[in-house]
């Protein structure tokens, strides 16, 4: 059991670097029209990937399609506000996030990071450790 536990917390200690293949960064680019453009932590496009644009406070999709080649999404607004962007691809990864938009933007671009991968990561292991701790005094008990 415990030749077990250390080969767990090694698999734990070296799956975070394989955990930000998940994530998607967004740069957000503002204009006449507002481009949001989607990449893996590698840099890589999101590319060919469905999306979906909405109005704050909307159930309805302003808009819907498939990202281009370089992973963005192009969106006129028609009003001044947050605007949703869900994207996801079959295989789990994806984004939703809030961005403010209108047709009156000034020529601007922001990146966002995406949430805090690190906080996350710890987070994930700390719950995992925790499960095996429990599972491990569970099972210590029942062999006493």
């Amino acid at each position: 059991m415990r030749h077990l536990t250390c080969v767990v917390v090694l698999l734990l200690l070296a799956s975070p670097t394989s955990l930000h293949s998940h994530e998607i960064l967004q740069k957000v680019s503002r204009g006449a029209a507002t481009v949001v453009e989607l990449s893996y932590p590698d840099d890589s496009p999101f590319s060919h990937e469905q999306y979906e644009v909405y109005r704050e406070g909307e159930e309805t999709p302003y808009q819907t399609g498939w990202t281009d080649a370089l992973g963005r999404i192009v969106f006129v607004p028609d009003r001044r506000g947050g605007w949703r962007i869900r994207a996801f691809s079959e295989d789990g990864h994806g984004t939703d996030v809030t961005i403010e938009a209108g047709p009156e933007n000034a020529e601007e671009t922001v990146e966002h990071t995406g949430s805090d991968r690190y906080g996350r990561t710890v987070l994930g292991t700390i719950i995992i450790l925790g499960v095996f701790m429990i599972v491990f005094v569970v099972l210590r008990r029942r062999a006493v």
